[in-house]
């Protein structure tokens, strides 16, 4: 019986842990954004936000934890994510887009940093409307544009 509800406890744990975040962009126009999240050092949702990020046109970009954005693009207000017994501890929370119509979505803590997991806005490139959308599969968290 202890070997069952220890195994079930490490089941949601590894489901519950955040570990890397895929951000695809499957449109003919680059979408730039900055990332929100939040490490042990730096309780609360969104006490993380990146400079800005370019996702190119049919093009990804990957990052292994919070703590993987501290240099490139760095993190603004000079703030590092930090580890804890060697163990970097974050989440993910949103994405920040700026686009003809700017805006936030994500799978944060709540509200105060992002509410819907999918958002529909113009193209930068005109013509045709984006869809924004947050997955979190597992331990990873996935951001596609379409």
């Amino acid at each position: 019986m202890k070997k069952v509800l220890a195994l079930g406890m490490l089941c949601m744990a590894a489901v519950s842990a955040k570990a890397a975040l895929f951000i695809t962009n499957n449109t003919a126009c680059p979408i730039n954004m900055s990332i929100r999240g939040h490490d042990a050092g730096h309780t609360g949702e969104c006490t993380l936000q990146s400079f800005e990020v370019t996702v190119p046109a049919f093009g990804s970009l990957a990052y292994n934890n919070v703590a993987s954005l501290n240099t490139t693009p760095g993190w603004q207000g000079g703030i590092t994510a930090v580890t804890t017994g060697g163990t970097t501890v974050w989440g993910w929370d949103a994405v920040k887009f700026y686009a003809l119509s700017g805006g936030v979505f994500g799978g944060g803590l709540g509200s105060a940093c992002s509410s819907p997991t999918s958002v529909t806005f113009p193209s930068a490139c005109g013509g045709v409307t984006v869809t924004g959308t947050w997955t979190a599969i597992g331990g990873n968290t996935f951001v596609d544009f379409n």
